[in-house]
């Protein structure tokens, strides 16, 4: 019997992204006596970085945001680094991955900066294998490697992008593709099979 791999992206699947920056800009706001108006200001340039770079490098935002506001580059980072910050964003726990343990291999396959995309999942280190950790700034054209890799395996991708979905699916059909839907806009296709709008619903989707 094949062994089964379940892959989870990181940001939209089992982190929230969006409330971890919000959070930030408006600590940084706060701490600084800044005007909420500035949380604009610090998005746009974080979607100057993320246009640039073709994902988002927080080294490169921290950088601008102390040119721009001058302040101290380690005074960001303590703030940007926080533990408990990154622990507050989680939309899973141990628990959840222990019961999807038990019925596969538990992967990443993520885009981003390395360092930052794995402190998001720091807490999860004793559960999930370092060597089923994928990481890329661009993943979609890493999908054929990935695929190659584990080609005795049964796959699982999870993922709130669509697209990502697609190139798995186009690559493999026989990969089962979930796509992570918090709006509840979206219905399952030929590329889809199945959508949710809490990842924590994905262990009953597993099959032996």
């Amino acid at each position: 019997m094949k062994q089964t791999i379940v892959f989870f992206d990181i940001d939209g699947v089992i982190f929230d992204a969006q409330k971890f920056f919000t959070d930030f800009c408006e600590e940084f706001v706060q701490k600084n006596n800044l005007n909420k108006e500035e949380i604009f200001r610090l998005q746009n340039l974080y979607g100057e970085v993320k246009q640039e770079k073709g994902f988002f490098d927080p080294q490169a935002f921290l950088t601008r945001i102390s040119i721009q506001y001058s302040v101290a580059k380690e005074n960001l980072e303590k703030l940007w680094w926080d533990e408990q910050s990154f622990q507050k964003c989680l939309l899973i726990d141990e628990n959840f991955l222990k019961q999807i343990q038990e019925k596969a291999i538990i992967g990443i396959f993520s885009k981003g900066e390395i360092y930052f995309q794995k402190k998001k999942i720091e807490k999860f280190n004793n559960i999930i294998n370092s060597q089923d950790i994928y990481i890329f700034e661009d993943k979609i054209v890493k999908t054929n490697e990935v695929l190659l890799k584990y080609k005795d395996c049964k796959i699982y991708m999870v993922d709130d992008n669509k697209g990502v979905l697609e190139s798995f699916k186009n690559a493999d059909n026989t990969v089962f593709t979930v796509l992570v839907d918090r709006k509840k806009t979206e219905i399952a296709t030929k590329n889809v099979d199945a959508v949710t709008e809490n990842v924590l619903q994905i262990s009953s989707l597993l099959t032996d």
